[in-house]
């Protein structure tokens, strides 16, 4: 089964979000990552030139997922940083802890676009799951 890596959900009023897959927990976290950025730049045009290592802590999943994408919008709000690759370097089981090295670029809007002004990932519909063969998550905005 041929599985996209994010789909965009526009159906919530005043608000957005992603469904992802991922056939492991990092997997989808990345795709995580990876679905927010490519909701607010195109994320093809960002180059991993810069390197940042994320360390998340959490009360454990779905939740430690939305801390995740909320580390990178401070990141990409604070220091201007749009990532576009993601590896995970450590995810404790339990959900409590995630340990990410992100490479990408500062955000410049005339090479890299503006989508939408995403001001949080919220606990409203999280959901993560595990399926036969892969992940799935779902992940709602506020705009």
């Amino acid at each position: 089964m041929e599985l996209t890596f994010y789909t965009p959900i526009y159906d919530i009023t005043a608000d957005a979000g992603i469904r992802v897959v991922g056939s492991s927990l990092e997997e989808l976290i990345c795709n995580a990552v990876k679905g927010l950025v490519n909701e607010m730049v195109d994320i093809s045009k960002v180059e991993p030139k810069e390197e940042i290592t994320l360390e998340v802590e959490s009360v454990g999943f779905p939740y430690l997922l939305a801390d995740i994408l909320n580390k990178v919008l401070y990141l990409f709000d604070v220091k201007k940083f749009a990532p576009s690759e993601c590896k995970i370097l450590e995810l404790k089981e339990d959900g409590s802890y995630a340990k990410l090295l992100l490479k990408g670029e500062k955000y410049n809007q005339t090479k890299h676009g503006k989508k939408l002004l995403i001001k949080a990932a919220t606990y409203h519909r999280l959901k993560l799951e595990k399926k036969q063969d892969h992940y799935e998550a779902e992940i709602i905005f506020d705009i």
